[in-house]
């Protein structure tokens, strides 16, 4: 993909995590879970793996009903994963450990 055509999809992936973010505190959890799903296969499309793998915990947080800090937090990751450009299976791994240590 060229770099203009990457650069779209990460403002779109940041418009939608936006979006999700202001949709916590009253959204359904079905719409909520809709909504990540949505960015993961959005990601998964472009192969950005680091927010594919964190929109798929942020998932299982919001069908467990969580609306706290750790959904917030997880939103914070995935934007932050989201603007760093990278996208290979060592920064998913990157990603994922960071999510462990900063949501425990």
């Amino acid at each position: 993909m060229h770099q203009d055509g990457m650069k779209q999809v990460q403002a779109d992936l940041c418009e939608r995590i936006d979006g999700l973010r202001a949709a916590v505190p009253y959204g359904s959890v079905a719409g909520l879970c809709d909504k990540a799903s949505d960015l993961r296969h959005l990601a998964q499309r472009y192969e950005i793996r680091p927010v594919a793998d964190l929109a798929w915990k942020l998932e299982g947080r919001l069908a467990r009903g969580e609306r706290g800090p750790a959904v917030l937090d997880m939103l914070s990751l995935m934007r932050e994963a989201s603007e760093c450009g990278r996208t290979d299976s060592q920064a998913a791994s990157a990603w994922a450990a960071a999510a462990s240590v900063r949501l425990s």
